[in-house]
């Protein structure tokens, strides 16, 4: 990224500014959510009047100082560790834009190659991107998949809790860590998706190209760069996760949803 940044043309960052107002608002939006929601933690006791800033009971005493103190610094850390660490998926997501963004450069270069060389360099530039996809989707798919574990497990768990009687804000509260768990997933299944849709035009763009030209040579040297394109570049994990899209996404909520209607059945009939 820092190469490729280096060596930016004029018709090329006009791509990356293009991609750059479509996701810069939401991701912007998502870490300031993150941070505003670790520093309510924070002054959640001066508001409320509370030790600490959580509701945690210890089975000893801690209403003396230095332990009130050094476990109310403690809470309003893990608070700030816990956002940085949804933070980084900020960072996972753009490397799948990334990789969106050079393949959607590679289609621009198609559609204004007008000789052999510049297909070739079209088709090298292809293989190289291809190789560059398949190593995103690795260094990605291990992130996505612990935040997909905790973002199911957080929203059912708050979930089931606000079925219990609390306070609006408490209520609140539970609501907005659920819409933060499904907004982790959406992270990764957005790019994902584009990725897949991006990889797939480069494909069409080559196939426009195979239908003008006539020359043998450039027919099949299309030929292979077609078949190449044929499988998507997926972020999945075999038998674990299913590949990222806004399918996959769809099915999440229907998932999400079905274990807490049962779930909640349980425990309906375990008070009766």
């Amino acid at each position: 990224m820092e190469r490729f940044s280096n060596s930016i043309k004029p018709h090329e960052g006009i791509v990356i500014q293009r991609y750059i107002v479509k996701c810069v608002p939401f991701y912007a939006s998502c870490v300031f959510v993150f941070y505003f929601m670790a520093l309510l933690t924070a002054v959640l006791p001066i508001v409320k009047h509370q030790p600490f800033p959580t509701t945690t009971e210890y089975p000893f005493d801690v209403l003396y100082q230095p332990v009130t103190a050094l476990i109310c610094a403690q809470q309003i850390i893990s608070a700030f560790l816990v956002t940085g660490q949804l933070c980084q998926n900020v960072f996972m997501a753009l490397l799948i834009w990334f990789a969106s963004i050079r393949f959607e450069m590679l289609i621009e270069e198609l559609k204004t190659a007008t000789n052999a060389y510049q297909l070739f360099e079209c088709i090298r530039k292809h293989q190289e991107l291809l190789e560059y996809g398949i190593d995103i989707s690795i260094a990605t798919r291990p992130f996505a998949f612990i935040t997909i574990c905790c973002s199911t497990t957080c929203t059912i768990t708050n979930f089931l809790l606000l079925l219990k009687e609390h306070s609006l804000i408490l209520a609140m509260w539970f609501i907005g860590l659920s819409v933060i768990g499904l907004i982790e997933v959406f992270m990764y299944t957005w790019p994902a998706e584009h990725l897949i849709h991006t990889v797939t035009e480069v494909g069409h763009a080559a196939f426009e190209i195979f239908e003008k030209h006539y020359f043998v040579k450039i027919w099949k040297c299309l030929q292979i760069f077609i078949m190449r394109n044929q499988k998507p570049i997926v972020i999945t994990i075999p038998c674990l996760m299913p590949a990222l899209s806004f399918n996959y996404f769809a099915a999440y909520l229907s998932t999400i949803l079905s274990y807490f209607t049962t779930l909640r059945v349980v425990m309906v009939d375990d008070e009766e």
